[in-house]
């Protein structure tokens, strides 16, 4: 037993470097491999040289047009295909008999707060007993490793993917809480924002090609003259915006389709009705290799509220 406890941690330590070089062996090339398990090249070909380190030899010579084993890469090769593709696929029937009802969907942390939360129960209403897993992130088609079935998205209509539903453009007002603007009352405009120096509350963009508006371009679509604004109150999510908003902090950015809750509900409210409208937008797509009934059914369930149309049938026997 001894014997096999030592096994099975040193097997543990390499077991992702094995994969790797299991599946760099069966291509030939690293992007192959890389794609599969959702990593950088780069970050593969530190996976590989761990594992030639780790055994003390040299597994591949690298050349312009890839990669071919050496005399000890085959023979590893030799020893690990068969019992690690019998492991590999006998863990996916079984992983896939274990999540065949429960979805996962990867979205944003506005959308996730402000659209699909206040809908999660009508949703788990539609699909009964099927679990539903949300991951969230400032970029949802930047994770990598990320296990998901659908991924709900911000792009350029330019750069969606082309396998990708559009659940609606931007449209951008500014918002603020009612005791705000009644507060302002000389709020009549936009450019009122700023030659009255009301307090502006702005989103800090994880990267800077981030597609969506900020407060200069904002003003900028509008036909607003506007300096170098002031960033005197500024968070990283966008629920600490709306949140702030929603306190009387200031006057913030609002995306109206992901608000329509909260400003149907005079939480929030616009203090004019300008609003901007850009070629960026929310879209949605399978990440799934092969889409099950219900991660189907909860992407249309998605689109059929984002687009107001009808939600197909349940499908028979579905």
């Amino acid at each position: 037993m001894k014997d096999i406890d030592i096994a099975y941690d040193k097997l543990a330590r390499s077991s992702v470097d094995l994969c790797a070089f299991v599946l760099v062996c069966r291509s030939g090339t690293l992007s192959h491999a890389a794609r599969v398990l959702k990593m950088s090249q780069p970050s593969l070909s530190v996976r590989i040289k761990n594992l030639e380190t780790t055994l003390g030899t040299t597994l591949f010579l690298r050349k312009s047009t890839g990669v071919t084993m050496t005399a000890t890469g085959r023979a590893l090769f030799g020893m690990l295909q068969d019992p690690m593709d019998r492991a590999a696929l006998q863990f996916q029937t079984f992983r896939d008999r274990a999540r065949k009802d429960r979805v996962v969907l990867s979205v944003d942390h506005a959308f996730a707060a402000l659209w699909l939360l206040p809908r999660l129960p009508q949703l788990r209403e539609e699909l009964g007993s099927t679990d539903i897993c949300i991951v969230t992130s400032q970029d949802p088609a930047g994770v990598e490793g990320a296990e998901t079935d659908i991924e709900v998205y911000m792009a350029r209509a330019d750069q969606r993917d082309a396998q990708a539903d559009l659940l609606f453009f931007e449209d951008v007002s500014a918002i603020c809480s009612p005791a705000f603007m009644h507060a302002n009352p000389g709020l009549k405009q936009p450019a009122d924002l700023i030659d009255l120096g009301v307090p502006l509350i702005h989103l800090r963009p994880p990267c800077s090609d981030t597609p969506w508006l900020d407060w200069q371009h904002w003003f900028a679509a509008g036909g607003v003259p506007a300096p170098q604004l002031p960033v005197e109150t500024e968070f990283n999510t966008y629920e600490m915006v709306v949140r702030a908003a929603q306190s009387g902090q200031g006057v913030a950015l609002g995306w109206n389709v992901l608000l329509d809750t909260l400003l149907a509900d005079q939480q929030l409210v616009r203090p004019f009705s300008k609003s901007i409208s850009t070629n960026v937008g929310y879209y949605i797509r399978s990440t799934a290799t092969n889409q099950t009934p219900k991660q189907r059914r909860v992407h249309e369930w998605i689109v059929a509220q984002a687009t107001g149309s009808a939600l197909p049938p349940t499908r028979q026997g579905k």
